[in-house]
Order: C-alpha cells, then sequence, then structure tokens
C-alpha cells in the first residue's frame, strides 16, 4: 500500500478526490484492528468456551436470561451481597451489554466465543468510526506527521488492558469504550470532509448524538462525560438544525432509560439502582482499607459485610440506604475520604499496575505492564500539551485543549467520589490517543497579530532557554 506525496510532503495531495490517503490509511487501520481483535478473542475467551452466557457476572447473565423469557431487564439476585434477601433490580445495570449479550444468544446460541467475536466486531464500530474521523484529516499533514498518526491510532492494539475492554462481555467498559472514542473524534475532527458526514453538519450531528446515547446507554458513570461532548459539540456547531439533531438524539438516551425506569420500577432515575452500592464501596472505613485489592482480587466478596443487618424491600431502598451511608462517611470521615481519593487518582492517572480483575503472570504480565506504560505516557502527553494549549495559547487548539482536560474530569470524577479499577480508566486510552493525533496536525507557526503559537513554536523557545544554560 503506496502514500504518495507532493514536494511539499504532504498526503495524499496527488490522489484523485477528496481524501484518497485518508481513506487508504483508514482501510490499512481497519484491517490491522480487525486481524488483532479477532485474534484477541481467540487468546482471551477460549478458555471460557464452555461457559453459558446466562451465567455472566455484573447482573449481565441474568438479565439476559430474563430478556430472552420475555421478562424484561430483571435480575432478581443475592450476589449484590444480600444472602437470604434477593432483590428484584429492574434498573441494576444500563441495556447495551444485556441487548448486544442477548441478541448473540438468539442469533448464535448459547456460545461464548461466537457470542464474544460478534459483540467484539459489533462494538469496534464506534471505534473504528472514530478512526475514519481521524483519518481524514491526514491530507492536511506532512507525510512524517501522518505515519506518526497512524502509528498512534493502531498502538491501543498493542496494550492488553485496551483489548480486554474490545473482548469482554460482561463489563461495561468492554461496550462505553467506542462510543467514547467516537464522540471523542467527532468534537475534536470537526469539519475536516467526508462526503454525506459534512455536506451540511447533519450527518455529523448525527453521529454525535448517536455516540453520545451510546455512550450514556452503555455505563451510567459515563453520563458527565456525554454532558461534556454534547456541550462541546453544541459550541462548535453552525447552524439551528445541527444543533436541534445532536440534542435531540443525545437527549433521546436519558429520556427514554428514565421512562423506562419509571414504567419497570416507579421512579424516574437517570441511573442505575445500584450507584448508591458502588458510591458506599469506595466510601467506608473497612472497604477503605483493603483499596486498592490485590492484583486478581476485587472487593466484590465483601459486599454482604456492607448489607450486615439490614432487610431491603427493593432495588431503590437498596439503592438509597447505601447512598446515605456514603454521604454520611464522606461528612463525618473528611479525613479518611480524602486519603481514599488520592490512592484512587493513583489508581487513575499513575498505576501500571492491573487492579480489579484476573491477575496475569510471565509474558503476559510484562505485555500488561509495558502496555500500561504506554498508556501512562500517551496520557499525560495528552494532558500536558492540553495545558500548555490552554495556558501558551497554542493557535487553533485552545479549545482542543479545555474540551480534553473536561472530558478526562468528567470520566475521573464518579470514580474518585466511588471506586476506581485499571478497567475503568482504560476506556481513556483512545480519546488520549485522538488527543495527541489532533495535537500532530496542528500549526506550527504563529499567526500574524494573534498572539497565539503552535506547539512546534513553544517547544522551539524552550530549546532555546535550554541551550542557553
Amino acid at each position: 500500500m503506496r502514500f504518495e506525496h507532493n514536494s511539499e510532503g504532504n498526503f495524499g495531495r496527488n490522489f484523485e478526490g477528496s481524501g484518497g490517503a485518508g481513506r487508504r490509511a483508514f482501510l490499512l487501520c481497519l484491517l490491522v484492528s480487525l486481524a488483532i481483535s479477532i485474534a484477541a478473542v481467540a487468546v482471551f475467551d477460549r478458555q471460557n468456551a464452555k461457559d453459558s452466557l446466562l451465567d455472566l457476572t455484573n447482573l449481565v447473565g441474568p438479565t439476559v436470561a430474563s430478556l430472552l423469557h420475555g421478562r424484561g431487564l430483571t435480575a432478581c439476585t443475592v450476589l449484590l451481597g444480600t444472602p437470604g434477601n434477593p432483590i428484584c433490580f429492574h434498573g441494576g445495570r444500563m441495556p447495551i451489554p444485556t441487548l448486544v449479550v442477548a441478541m448473540g444468544v438468539r442469533l448464535v446460541g448459547d456460545h461464548f466465543v461466537p457470542v464474544a467475536l460478534l459483540k467484539t466486531l459489533l462494538l469496534l464500530i464506534p471505534l473504528e468510526g472514530a478512526m475514519y474521523f481521524a483519518c481524514l484529516r491526514l491530507r492536511f499533514q506532512p507525510r512524517r506527521r501522518g505515519w506518526l498518526t497512524l502509528v498512534l491510532l493502531l498502538a491501543p492494539f498493542g496494550m492488553t488492558a485496551f483489548l480486554a475492554d474490545v473482548v469482554n462481555l460482561q463489563v461495561e467498559e468492554g461496550y462505553s469504550y467506542g462510543f467514547l472514542a467516537l464522540a471523542t473524534a467527532v468534537v475534536l475532527f470537526r469539519g475536516g470532509g467526508g462526503g454525506w458526514l459534512r455536506r451540511d453538519g447533519l450527518g455529523e450531528a448525527a453521529v454525535l448524538g448517536a455516540a453520545v446515547a451510546g455512550l450514556y446507554l452503555s455505563k451510567s458513570s459515563m453520563a458527565l462525560a456525554a454532558a461534556v461532548l454534547t456541550v462541546a459539540y453544541l459550541v462548535r456547531a453552525r447552524g439551528a438544525r445541527v444543533r436541534w439533531v445532536a440534542v435531540v438524539l443525545a437527549m433521546a438516551a436519558p429520556v427514554g432509560w428514565a421512562a423506562y425506569q419509571h414504567h419497570a420500577t416507579g421512579r424516574a432515575s437517570l441511573g442505575t439502582s445500584i450507584d448508591g452500592f458502588n458510591l458506599r464501596k469506595g466510601n467506608d472505613a473497612i472497604f477503605l482499607l483493603r483499596y486498592p485489592p490485590p492484583p486478581g482480587d476485587t472487593l466484590d466478596r465483601y459486599d454482604s459485610e456492607l448489607n450486615a443487618g439490614v432487610h431491603f424491600g427493593d432495588e431503590w431502598s437498596f439503592n438509597d440506604f447505601h447512598q446515605r451511608a456514603a454521604a454520611e462517611f464522606m461528612r463525618t470521615h473528611p479525613g479518611a475520604t480524602a486519603r481514599g481519593e488520592m490512592r484512587k487518582l493513583e489508581m487513575i492517572f499513575f498505576s501500571v499496575r492491573k487492579f480489579g480483575s484476573s491477575a496475569s503472570h510471565g509474558a503476559l504480565l510484562g505485555m500488561e505492564v509495558a502496555g500500561m506504560v504506554i498508556f501512562r505516557l500517551l496520557m499525560w502527553a495528552a494532558l500536558g500539551m492540553s495545558l500548555a494549549a490552554v495556558l501558551r495559547g497554542w493557535r487553533g487548539m485552545r479549545g482542543d485543549g479545555v474540551i480534553f482536560l473536561l472530558l478526562v474530569s468528567a470520566v475521573a470524577l464518579p470514580y474518585v467520589l466511588g471506586f476506581a479499577y485499571t478497567r475503568h480508566v482504560s476506556v481513556l486510552i483512545y480519546p488520549a490517543v485522538l488527543m495527541c493525533c489532533r495535537v500532530l496536525e496542528g500549526p506550527g507557526s504563529r499567526r500574524p497579530g494573534s498572539g497565539e503559537r503552535g506547539w512546534e513554536s513553544t517547544l522551539r523557545e524552550s530549546t532555546l532557554r535550554a541551550s542557553r544554560f
């Protein structure tokens, strides 16, 4: 596959039509990502080949069974630490994981690996969409930056923490990661050509609205991130029709979910009925002593301790009890709360070990740590450049810097208040990559009279200052 360039060293200027080089680059990304993802299903999911999908953890299996038997998104269980007190959860989890697995069972039967493959390919679609938006901009870049962008776009497929999301069936991050990447790409790489997507802006607005809706319906803690991305798009969009399309599609998800909750439980809630329990697990004296759990372990086996001596009549009494207990702990133990939040921040932004899932050993552990180190470097590069863009006025990048900083804060905040595992932050791998790609695309010269500088100007100034010492 050849990428021709002219004497100016730009991608695709000699190809016929708009974005020819970008589409070729996207095809390369598509083929490589699909090949690696299919291989990851074979490696990671073959050990579960004989397991029933109706036994999936995190309420996914019971909810799938209920849906397949016509009883809706219901899971009556004691698995949240209520022995002898089964609770029926109608809104314990957001619906997309259950809907995807149930569709897989309907299509191919209760066979773990085929359904895992179907889920992987289906949920890669929004991620490939994010790649497409980024690749369309390659025609504006010099050749070296273009190749570096391609390397960045494919780098996550060498990280086991990212591939775990790609192939995972039972955790919500395995469904939300692609929607988060797509919505981020639409906001960062706006107006870069692309036929029907860009012609009148309505296609792009529809993609943004659908991505935000999918993000929210995959995981309730992504609601704040969905709001940040929606507002960012509305600020940048031009035209009332474009804004209305994005708003209507984005708002359909929370309105629809609240309506379902009201119909099923009598309470119109934007979250789930276990949000309070998750908040309590991160704000309890005994649990904080055990956080973070050792590699290969979780906090789940201690759930019954939080429910000891209490009987719950329904899912909302369960949720409200733990929400009040968490709020009371934070109010009466500010020091312990602050120390716990510092440990959560360390997990979110600094740790290079995987916590909250099965432990790795040998070569796989080495790959895991190497991938986490690369992720941390990319994350801090994206955060550092975003902050520099805001503070130093990089031309055309200040808004992108603000958006990325707000997005990372919105993703992290629910886990700082609750508790964080590696999988909770792994969804930021691709947004960090996209932000790095956006910086590579940025101009390097000073705009006359604007007082704004590109990242190359800032780097040159820093290098000159250092050389004087």
